[in-house]
C-alpha cells in the first residue's frame, strides 16, 4: 500500500546520506558534546533549507488559515454582541467557534518558537496558552469574570488568568445554557448574577467574546511576527555562532520535539486520560475531556493528526519525511504514512465526543489510543535512533 502522501523527489537531498555516517557523532542534550563541525559543510546547508522551509510551508500555511477563521470567530462576536439576546447571532456564534477551533487544533501541534513553552522550547514565548490553555480550563472562573464584567479592564490580560481567555473561556461563553452559571454561591454569589438579569448576562457573555477573540487574533499575530522577525532566521542559522541553536542537528530537534504532541497530548491526555491509562492527577480521569460543553472532542483530535502529518511531511516541501528517506530509510518514513492513514480511518469511525464514544463503545477509543500510539511509537524509537535525535524528557519514560 502507498503513503497517503507520495514521496517526494530527493534528488537535491541526496548529500544528506551523508547522515547515517556522521550524525552518529552526534550528541545531543544536557552535557553532551556539540560535534557537529564534524558535518560535511553540504550536508548543514541542505539542513538549513530544510530548517527555513518549516516556516512558509508549514507553520505559516497553517497559522495563515488559523487567522482567518478567528478573523471570522471575531465578526460573528461582533455581530452577536449587537443582538445578544438573538438565538440565530448566537447559533452563528458556535458556527465559527467550532471553524476557528478546528483550524487551531491543526496548528496547535506546531509548538515551535514563540508559541511554545518558554520552559521546553528554544524561543518560546507560552503563547499557545494564551490562545488555548486546555488543560488547565475553569469554567467557573469565567462565569466570574463575566458577573463582574471584568473583561472591560484595560488590564483584563494582564492581571488575569490564561484560562480566563482563549478559546476554552469561549467555549463556556458560547455554549453554556442562557442564564445559568456554573459556581458554587460561595464562589458566586446568585444576587450578582441576578442583578445583571438574563437579558444583561446574555450581553456580558457577548461583550466577553467579543474581547477574548480579538486577543485570540493578537496572539496569532504575535507568533507570526516572532518568526519573521527573528526566529526563522534562528532555526534556519542553527549550528552557527549567532544562532541559539548549538548544532544543526539540534535544529531538527526543534522540530522533532513538537512531533510530540502526538503522545504527550493527544495519546496521554486526549486519549490517555478518559481510558485511565496515563495520570491526571484526579481520581476520574474520564473527567477530562476537551471541551465537554460544547462537544467535537473527537474533531480536535483528528485535526491534530492532520497537522502533525504537515509537519512530518514538511507539506508541499521538505520535512522529518525526506530527512529519513535520504539517510536511506524510506521503509520507515513511509510505515509513519502508513500508520497515520490507520489512525485517521479509526478517527473517522467516532462520530460523537469522547466521553459518549467512552460511555458507549469503549473499545473504539481503545482501538484510536492503539493506532496513535502505533505512531508515537516509531518517533520514540527507531526515528529518534536513526536520527540520533533526543526524545523530550516528558515522553521519554512513557511506556504505555
Amino acid at each position: 500500500m502507498a503513503p497517503s502522501t507520495p514521496p517526494k523527489p530527493t534528488s537535491s537531498w541526496t548529500v544528506l546520506a551523508a547522515l547515517a555516517v556522521t550524525v552518529v557523532t552526534v550528541e545531543l542534550g544536557c552535557g553532551a558534546t556539540d560535534k557537529t563541525e564534524s558535518l560535511p559543510e553540504e550536508v548543514r546547508d541542505a539542513l538549513v533549507v530544510m530548517l527555513e522551509d518549516v516556516w512558509p510551508e508549514v507553520v505559516q500555511k497553517q497559522l495563515n488559515v488559523a487567522r482567518d477563521a478567528a478573523d471570522d470567530l471575531h465578526a460573528s462576536a461582533i455581530e452577536w454582541s449587537a443582538e445578544s439576546s438573538s438565538v440565530d447571532t448566537r447559533a452563528a456564534m458556535q458556527t465559527a467557534w467550532i471553524d476557528a477551533m478546528t483550524a487551531w487544533q491543526a496548528a496547535d501541534t506546531m509548538q515551535i518558537g514563540a508559541a511554545g513553552s518558554s520552559l521546553k522550547v528554544v524561543g518560546g514565548k507560552d503563547i499557545r496558552d494564551e490562545i488555548y490553555s486546555w488543560p488547565l480550563t475553569n469554567r467557573c472562573l469565567v462565569d466570574q469574570r463575566t458577573a463582574r464584567l471584568e473583561f472591560g479592564s484595560e488590564t483584563f490580560f494582564d492581571d488575569t488568568l490564561i484560562n480566563s481567555y482563549g478559546f476554552d473561556a469561549l467555549e463556556v461563553l458560547i455554549f453554556s445554557t442562557p442564564y445559568e452559571h456554573s459556581c458554587p454561591s460561595q464562589v458566586l454569589s446568585d444576587s450578582l448574577w441576578e442583578d445583571l438579569g438574563e437579558d444583561g448576562v446574555a450581553q456580558a457573555r457577548a461583550d466577553y467574546a467579543v474581547v477574548v477573540s480579538d486577543h485570540i487574533l493578537d496572539d496569532i499575530t504575535r507568533i507570526e511576527m516572532d518568526w519573521e522577525d527573528n526566529f526563522r532566521a534562528d532555526l534556519a542559522s542553527a549550528g552557527q555562532s549567532d544562532s541559539s541553536f548549538t548544532s544543526d542537528l539540534a535544529g531538527v530537534n526543534a522540530v522533532f520535539d513538537a512531533l510530540f504532541y502526538l503522545e504527550t497530548t493527544v495519546k496521554d491526555k486526549k486519549l490517555g486520560w478518559p481510558l485511565g491509562l496515563s495520570d491526571c492527577g484526579v481520581d476520574d480521569c474520564s473527567t477530562k475531556i476537551e471541551t465537554p460543553i460544547a462537544g467535537g472532542s473527537q474533531l480536535w483530535v483528528a485535526a491534530n493528526l492532520e497537522g502533525f502529518r504537515s509537519l512530518y511531511t514538511g507539506g508541499e516541501s521538505l520535512g522529518m519525511y525526506d530527512l529519513l528517506v535520504a539517510v536511506g530509510e524510506q521503509s520507515l518514513a513511509d510505515e509513519v504514512l502508513l500508520n497515520l492513514d490507520e489512525a485517521d480511518q479509526v478517527l473517522a469511525t467516532l462520530t460523537g465526543p469522547l466521553d459518549e464514544t467512552l460511555a458507549t463503545d469503549p473499545d473504539a477509543l481503545v482501538a484510536a489510543h492503539a493506532a496513535v500510539k502505533k505512531i508515537t511509537d516509531l518517533l520514540k524509537s527507531d526515528i529518534a535512533t536513526v536520527l540520533t535525535l533526543q526524545v523530550p524528557l516528558e515522553a521519554a519514560g512513557d511506556n504505555d
